[in-house]
């Protein structure tokens, strides 16, 4: 099975993406990009960084499940899951948008792939992608700025009611949406012993 966590940027994906990680025995799916490495990135456990010209060979030679791009401030940045490091026999755990949920269920079917959604207040997902974006060494807050109204778009109340099983509250504690997860995932995945 393929546990994906969706939902808008800033909406605490990546922070139970690896508490996941740390707390079940499921794979990471590491998506390639083109995008600029950020502080404390590593290549090959945040994404593996790739060329555009090596993006565009793996789409060439159909090793992509889905790839999108995006025209930012600072040029085109395109992310994608390639197919070579996939065995339906493994479970996984993966991050993506709307748009990469709907390939994987395109690529594998709705029996493959188990979407989570991550539901956050907007005014708290904002402040949460500043605060990460202030970190950086030259700040992109137009970027920010375009991601967010691009999610407003992506993410209405009518798909996620209508397609989504699973959804998070992330408004509260991290220990409320730690339990929310585990009652998710416990009924699915076997539990890391600590």
């Amino acid at each position: 099975m393929i546990y994906m966590y969706i939902g808008p940027s800033s909406s605490g994906k990546d922070t139970f993406y690896k508490y996941t990680l740390d707390n079940y025995y499921v794979k990471p799916i590491i998506l390639n990009t083109t995008r600029p490495k950020r502080e404390n990135e590593i290549d090959g456990i945040n994404y593996y960084f790739t060329s555009k010209n090596k993006l565009d060979e793996m789409d060439k030679n159909k090793e992509l499940i889905e790839r999108r791009d995006y025209n930012t401030k600072y040029g085109i940045w395109s992310y994608a899951t390639s197919n070579k490091n996939i065995d339906l026999s493994t479970n996984y755990i993966t991050l993506n948008t709307w748009d990469g949920y709907q390939k994987f269920i395109d690529y594998y079917g709705n029996n493959v792939v188990v979407p989570i959604y991550f539901d956050t207040d907007e005014y708290i997902r904002l402040q949460r992608a500043i605060s990460r974006e202030k970190l950086e060494k030259e700040p992109k807050y137009d970027e920010v700025c375009r991601r967010f109204l691009a999610d407003k778009i992506d993410y209405t109340k009518d798909k996620i009611n209508k397609y989504l099983p699973y959804i998070i509250n992330n408004n509260g504690s991290k220990l409320e949406t730690e339990c929310e997860i585990n009652n998710i995932l416990d009924n699915k995945l076997i539990r890391k012993r600590h």
